[in-house]
């Protein structure tokens, strides 16, 4: 075997035991098998079909980090041109969700303290809201429905969230650090009508906020 060949042999077997010890096995209590369709360790250049723009968003040492657009609202009405929406928070959308799906997720706000409606989470643009609650854990808010809190999750700013979710119409899972259930309403809706059938997570820090991501692996649902 001359070089030329061993050397693309061993690319291979390197690129096959990295693909093998990184893609997670697939796990759920609502479906029976899911399509991996996006994983990330944040160890290379930003997947822009997912995370839409690479403004505000930076990759080092595997974390993904989201900060605001601009400092002060005179520079960013001087650059955009208007009074409002000025990307003086930080925003991630996560794109391209399925009606169906499983997601883990690793995420931190790095913030002082919590302030009004920041930071928010939603499942779903405008729909389904995770937030934290400041005596601790989590809330589940589901559009024009109930809540549901989840005191034990210990989801907290400035610590790293571990985050599972399933979905699909009707009925949704989320464990926060292990911690939560499954919820099943006529509520629990991801569709937005005027999202086009385009269904996207929406995170939102407010002032004073970082926001990072550590590892995401997506998965379309049967």
């Amino acid at each position: 075997m001359n070089t030329h060949i061993k050397f693309h042999l061993l690319l291979f077997l390197l690129f096959s035991i990295k693909l093998l010890g990184g893609d997670p096995t697939f796990k759920s209590e609502l479906f029976k098998s899911g399509k991996l369709i996006y994983f990330d360790d944040f160890d290379g250049e930003l997947n822009l079909d997912f995370w839409g723009q690479a403004k505000g968003k930076k990759i080092k040492d595997g974390i993904l980090t989201v900060g605001p657009l601009y400092k002060s609202k005179e520079v960013a009405m001087k650059a955009l041109k208007r009074d409002h929406h000025l990307g003086l928070e930080p925003v991630a959308h996560i794109n391209l969700i399925p009606e169906k799906f499983v997601m883990h997720l690793r995420y931190q706000f790095a913030k002082p303290e919590l302030t009004p409606g920041r930071p928010s989470f939603q499942i779903g643009h405008h729909m389904i809201n995770l937030g934290i609650v400041k005596d601790g854990g989590h809330r589940i808010k589901l559009p024009d429905g109930p809540s549901f809190s989840e005191p034990e999750s210990e989801m907290a700013l400035n610590r790293w969230i571990g985050l599972t979710i399933e979905y699909e119409l009707g009925k949704i899972r989320v464990l926060v650090n292990g911690k939560g259930k499954t919820y099943e309403h006529e509520k629990v809706t991801i569709i937005n009508p005027k999202a086009n059938g385009k269904h996207r997570f929406t995170f939102k820090g407010g002032p004073e906020c970082t926001i990072l991501f550590d590892s995401v692996r997506l998965w379309d649902c049967e």
